[in-house]
């Protein structure tokens, strides 16, 4: 399976990425730090944001969550370590869980060092 990744560069030294699987049309964004260019690349190439991935909590990685989820109702999984900072979770996920992207899984790793639960 082949997955399509766009990089998206946002505010001065961050990027956001949009990963978009084809055969079931899911797309997700990762670590979005603000909405409005996420939502317009998707739009561009007429994908739907079906789920966001945040890595951890810092506003730079989930400052785009709200927005993004009220434009598109997607889900927002990220790290149940640092629930109490996200609060737009919807799904919280820890060492050993798995992921899906349409027919795509990866498995979380947690790897705590630039945050407690990234």
């Amino acid at each position: 399976m082949t997955l399509e990744i766009i990089r998206i560069p946002v505010l001065s030294d961050n990027y956001v990425w949009l990963v978009h699987e084809p055969v079931s049309g899911e797309t997700m964004a990762v670590d979005p730090a603000i909405a409005e260019p996420v939502l317009e690349e998707a739009k561009a190439r007429g994908w739907t944001i079906t789920q966001i991935w945040n890595t951890h909590w810092h506003p730079d990685h989930t400052g785009g969550n709200a927005a993004i989820k009220d434009a598109t109702g997607c889900t927002i999984t990220g790290p149940a370590a640092e629930a109490e900072r996200i609060p737009t979770l919807d799904r919280m996920v820890a060492e050993g869980d798995t992921v899906m992207l349409g027919a795509a899984e990866a498995r979380v790793i947690d790897v705590p060092a630039h945050t407690a639960g990234h």
